[in-house]
């Protein structure tokens, strides 16, 4: 997928492929840049009208979604939990109605009140008949938040995005959240796509991790595979920047350089300008995918002995 812009074409996401299972909660990290969000937003089709997906599917229900009419799908079947609460609810307008207006849009058979009152007593927001006459303003910003859990459930999708839900919020709060997600899906046996940067809340909620970079796939395992079977030099770079509580003195290494310019992307690894094993091969050609098991693949010239 690539976004035209005014400096030119930004290829911003290529050659990504991967799949959610039934009730997987699915985690995609990696630094500010790296496509996570640019790949969930072309899943809505919400990458506006200079964002274009230039080739391949997404197969929804065995369909593919780029066919199909996405307002249909967006809200009902698919839906997202945005970045930042304090921008995405609308403070002219109560949480009832906000909560309420995806019912009525994909005609909710039953009483659209009660189902917004009950959404919001499953994310701790009470009392709720009177909290849903509320505005935006008259909440703290994990209240927003859950709120916004709330709305992007009401209507049971099948599917659940959750772009860096926690981003805003403080270590308490972060905790509070991810547990409410985590025991909602369950209780729905929904799917959920979770994007963030923090390795510490990918550690904490997900089953399966895909581990992007330049627009690109790095790794892709397990959380075990993940963190105790580390492949790729940038998943290493990743968890060696990452404060460990149970090595408290142990010195943090951070990652050297920059991500790529996706204007003028590199001909070959995406990381090899930062990549402290990198190779003559990685300038010029694309790496190849590695498979270490059933679950767990990478993307390296660089081959583990």
């Amino acid at each position: 997928m690539s976004f035209y812009t005014s400096a030119g074409e930004v290829q911003a996401v290529g050659g990504v492929s991967f799949d959610v299972k039934k009730g997987e909660i699915l985690g995609i990290v990696g630094e500010s840049g790296s496509g996570k969000s640019a790949t969930m937003l072309s899943i809505m089709g919400l990458q506006g009208s200079n964002g274009k997906i230039k080739s391949g599917e997404i197969i929804f229900e065995d369909q593919d979604i780029k066919t199909l009419d996405i307002k249909k799908i967006r809200g009902k079947k698919i839906s997202m939990i945005f970045q930042d609460p304090m921008t995405s609810l609308n403070p002219v307008l109560s949480i009832g109605y906000q909560l309420q207006e995806s019912l009525r849009k994909h005609k909710w058979h039953g009483d659209i009140k009660a189902r917004a009152i009950e959404m919001l007593e499953k994310v701790g927001i009470v009392p709720a008949e009177k909290r849903i006459k509320q505005y935006s303003h008259e909440f703290s910003g994990g209240q927003r938040q859950r709120i916004m859990i709330a709305m992007a459930m009401i209507n049971n999708p099948d599917l659940l995005i959750a772009d860096e839900p926690t981003t805003a919020l403080d270590v308490t709060v972060q905790a509070q959240i991810l547990k409410l997600m985590k025991d909602l899906q369950r209780g729905s046996n929904m799917s959920v796509i979770l994007i963030t940067h923090d390795l510490g809340v990918i550690a904490g909620a997900a089953d399966r991790i895909l581990v992007m970079y330049g627009g690109k796939i790095m790794e892709q395992g397990t959380r075990r595979e993940i963190f105790y079977s580390t492949a790729h030099p940038y998943t290493k770079g990743l968890l060696k920047s990452v404060p460990n509580p149970d090595e408290p003195k142990k010195r943090l290494i951070p990652i050297e350089g920059q991500p790529p310019d996706l204007l003028n992307p590199p001909k070959g690894c995406p990381y090899v300008a930062r990549c402290p094993q990198a190779m003559k091969v990685c300038l010029e050609h694309a790496p190849e995918v590695s498979k270490l098991s059933e679950s767990h693949f990478y993307s390296c010239w660089k081959k583990d002995e």
